[in-house]
């Protein structure tokens, strides 16, 4: 129980830390100059329910 415990906690210590450091960066002065200076953007898929569903149908069949 104490090993399940303790790899619980780690993961979610991760996931804290990790989410934190890359919010910092992202949202800091200095993150906001690098991604204007290279223009870096996340980019996003811009999909419709009907693409996905075609993509559904595909590797279903």
């Amino acid at each position: 129980m104490d090993l399940l415990s303790f790899a619980f906690l780690g993961f979610l210590l991760y996931i804290v830390v990790f989410l934190g450091v890359k919010h910092g960066i992202n949202y800091s002065e200095l993150g906001i100059l690098i991604k204007k200076k290279y223009k870096i953007e996340e980019e996003m898929p811009n999909l419709s329910n009907d693409d996905i569903e075609k993509e559904l149908e595909k590797d279903i069949n």
